[in-house]
């Protein structure tokens, strides 16, 4: 009998599991806020918000938006502020300090490029500047994959941007949170020294980040292996 799911409806299926369970048992009651920074008009962004609530994220975000959408307007269990409100500006940049990462939603390559060559062109600029120079986690969604564009001028762009952005701490993340992606960045145990194989072994398992503990040792092999397979390496 012919199966009524496709493999990538169940791959999707087996993923929403094993991330919620994977959620589920390192639930941490405190846990850092962080801000999710909306550069431009949200296009999609109902069904991030919707993998953030099932997972038990949504009490822990902040969201920041350029403008008020459709798509924005009726959300329940997380906090929204808009550029365009006075009193919204004012309360995230004086609690920019109690945020614990970052999180950019689908920024243009024109956002990015500003970002890489320190130009305060405008707000939300200066507040991913503000995290990179504080060396806290900034991580950029983006609806498709980087390494994967073709050889064109924009591809070309693309590349360079995130390279570059890498280097300053930035780290390439999909519109859809990835199996693991939720455990928390201090969690005990994490290792001491990060090798090629441990990366090879988390790239078999879908994961895009790997968090090591302060201090560690990342191997020249393992620094290449993770470029290569799209890793980043978070301490």
């Amino acid at each position: 009998m012919k199966s009524k799911f496709s493999k990538d409806e169940i791959r999707e299926v087996v993923r929403r599991v094993i991330t919620y369970y994977l959620r589920r048992r390192e639930l941490r009651p405190e846990r850092r806020k962080r801000l999710f920074l909306i550069p431009r008009f949200p296009v999609g962004l109902q069904e991030l918000l919707a993998e953030l609530e099932l997972y038990g994220e949504l009490e822990t975000v902040d969201f920041f938006l350029e403008e008020e959408g459709p798509e924005a307007v009726d959300i329940t269990g997380c906090r929204m502020f808009y550029l365009s409100d006075a009193g919204d500006v004012s309360y995230i940049l004086n609690g920019l300090p109690a945020y614990g990462r970052l999180e950019l939603y689908d920024p243009s390559l024109e956002f990015l490029r500003a970002v890489r060559e320190g130009k305060e062109r405008d707000l939300t600029v200066k507040i991913t500047l503000y995290f990179l120079l504080s060396g806290k986690p900034v991580m950029a969604r983006l609806p498709y994959e980087l390494a994967l564009l073709s050889g064109g001028t924009f591809g070309r762009t693309a590349r360079e941007l995130k390279e570059d952005l890498g280097d300053m701490g930035m780290i390439f993340l999909d519109l859809k949170p990835e199996i693991g992606e939720f455990l928390p960045a201090d969690t005990e145990g994490s290792p001491a020294l990060v090798t090629e194989e441990a990366v090879r072994q988390a790239h078999e398992r879908g994961e895009r980040l790997i968090f090591a503990a302060e201090g560690a040792v990342i191997t020249p092999l393992a620094a290449e292996k993770a470029k290569e397979c799209g890793i980043s390496i978070r301490k």
